[in-house]
């Protein structure tokens, strides 16, 4: 049973949550490095220390409990549907710095939010409109040999990236690496419980199960990946843009080869591009919920 407005209510309490958890935790590693350090220095306790740990882990609470989200969105709409929300968090992210930080939002800011918007409700619109769509017709192996094409060939960049000197390179490969990662996550759950045409929130046979359990793997992957970039210096500002990209755009390509029926359109075109524009625009918010 389809359920377009569900998948993009859903979506949008996913990347909300995933966004606040990012925050969370990098505010609590910035907090334990300074402890560290004056600990280091005086051998005493720093005032005000226990707080900040119980910050970064509601932060990890927050983020190993998003499967909820894509397991109840994934029976009753496309997963490209529900990953493309994700740019919304940012939005979310932006309330928090004005309303919370008491920060200024730059108009850059929102029309980087205005275009998200815009972007996803393109990419509502043209799924609510499309027709002869059979979510239950898969062609899995097609869509894992190309999903093989891309690990390899991303495993290469980072690899490479290694050797670089500059930063954004380095940032842009691990970056693309984890949001392609973190998309397989609720695009193998979607893949896993809608398998064999019986959707359900659980998986209803074997390779149905195989895949659903295999989202957790690559969604854990995704962070390992995502805190091995940061440990390499890169800056989350430049990490997180290529982490977004990739998770927004990358399921849409996935379905073209999983679904026999799914064909890209101009509006699928358009609403992407506005994604990753206002994606690019807000990106200045990196920082500001790290603030103390």
């Amino acid at each position: 049973m389809t359920n377009i407005p569900l998948v993009l209510l859903l979506g949008i309490l996913f990347t909300i949550q995933a966004h606040l958890a990012k925050a969370l935790e990098r505010q609590g590693i910035e907090v334990f490095e300074q402890i560290k350090a004056k600990l280091q220095k005086t051998g005493q306790p720093v005032d005000g220390g226990l707080k900040k740990p119980v910050i970064y882990t509601v932060g990890l609470i927050l983020n190993n409990t998003l499967f909820v989200w894509s397991t109840l969105a994934q029976p009753y709409g496309p997963p490209a549907l529900f990953s493309s929300m994700f740019g919304m968090g940012l939005i979310f992210l932006m309330a928090y710095a004005a309303f919370v930080l008491k920060e200024k939002i730059t108009r850059l800011e929102l029309a980087g939010a205005a275009a998200i918007v815009s972007g996803t409700l393109v990419i509502g619109i043209e799924n609510i409109a499309r027709t002869g769509m059979d979510r239950f017709s898969m062609n899995v192996n097609a869509m894992l040999a190309a999903q093989a094409v891309w690990l390899v060939l991303s495993i290469a960049f980072v690899i490479a990236s290694l050797r670089s000197s500059n930063l954004a390179v380095v940032a842009l490969a691990f970056g693309t690496l984890a949001g392609g990662l973190g998309s397989l996550d609720p695009f193998f759950k979607g893949v896993g419980q809608n398998y064999g045409g019986q959707p359900g929130l659980l998986p209803s046979n074997l390779v149905g199960t195989i895949f659903f359990t295999s989202s957790f793997v690559v969604g854990f992957l995704a962070f390992v990946v995502t805190q091995i970039g940061f440990a390499h210096k890169v800056r989350a500002s430049l990490l997180v843009p290529a982490y977004n990209a990739a998770f927004i755009g990358l399921p849409i390509i996935w379905q073209v080869f999983l679904l026999p029926n799914y064909q890209l359109t101009w509006m699928t075109a358009v609403g992407l591009l506005l994604i990753i524009c206002g994606v690019v625009a807000m990106q200045a918010l990196k920082k500001r919920p790290a603030a103390h």
